[in-house]
């Protein structure tokens, strides 16, 4: 049974993965698909194939559809309304953490260990944001192997951090040197330049391989060391800050649009992920 509603999931998906600081896997948690998706890319591989795949390509379709289709204006918003935009990011951000506690059912599970995790995976996220690259200009792309094996393994380190809510894929191929080429063939590639396609070839399987193993690990983690795992992941929320962050700002208009937009994303976030969650809350 093919979930079509995964469709509009994804694409909501592919929207913040295009936003460096924001993680794919932050929306499926205030979706309430987190758990599901897990599940579901682990199944691709065994007899329960056509119940995974069609909770899972309705969701990559959308992620597609909005990459191709919304990269340009997610780029005007980010390059005009720079921290406009980002401060309703923050706000989404923020508005599934008190979630992601009642989840880890703190007031009985979380001790002074937990919070040490929570208050070290901040500092991690902290250090990772003060090395991560400045994006520089690619005007063309080198499709010799060795080059595409670095953005294979690029992209499956990055497609990781796509699983874990909190951490940007986009930020990992920061840092590692791959985002400019990546968002470079993706600009080609819709402006009908094929000779891209290997760039694009060569980070996308990498991403499936980086996303099957992380989403069996991640599971694992979860199913062992359940609430130690919600504190690594309530750390990797807050410390997402971080790198969403791009300053105060500069006028009283820029002040009153960017505390509604932080309030209404707050807002959203919560209630929606209030919403999607309440089976488990």
């Amino acid at each position: 049974m093919i979930r079509w509603l995964n469709i509009f999931r994804g694409f909501l998906m592919g929207i913040v993965e295009l936003v460096p600081g924001i993680s794919s896997g932050t929306l499926a948690l205030l979706l309430g698909i987190y758990d599901e998706l897990l599940i579901s890319i682990q199944k691709l591989f065994t007899k329960d194939f056509k119940k995974a795949a069609g909770f899972v390509f309705p969701l990559i379709i959308g992620m597609a559809i909005a990459i191709l289709s919304m990269s340009s204006i997610i780029n005007y918003f980010l390059v005009n309304h720079t921290i406009i935009i980002h401060w309703f990011f923050l706000g989404l951000v923020f508005g599934v953490i008190p979630m992601m506690f009642k989840l880890g059912n703190y007031k009985y599970e979380f001790k002074w260990i937990h919070y040490i995790l929570i208050f070290l995976t901040i500092i991690g996220m902290y250090v990772l944001n003060n090395v991560k690259s400045e994006v520089q200009e690619v005007m063309q792309v080198d499709t010799s192997f060795s080059a595409l094996l670095f953005l294979f393994i690029a992209g499956f380190i990055g497609s990781m951090a796509l699983v874990l809510p909190g951490l940007s894929g986009s930020v990992i191929l920061l840092i590692l040197g791959a985002y400019p080429i990546v968002i470079y063939a993706i600009s080609e590639f819709t402006s009908f330049n094929f000779e891209v396609l290997p760039i694009l070839f060569a980070t996308g399987f990498g991403i499936m391989f980086g996303i099957i193993f992380a989403s069996k690990f991640i599971h694992y983690l979860l199913t062992h060391y359940t609430y130690l795992t919600y504190a690594f992941i309530i750390g990797l929320l807050l410390g997402s800050s971080f790198p969403i962050f791009h300053g105060f700002p500069t006028n009283g208009l820029q002040w009153v649009l960017s505390v509604i937009l932080f309030l209404f994303g707050l807002g959203l976030s919560y209630s929606v992920s209030r919403r999607n969650n309440k089976e488990t809350i």
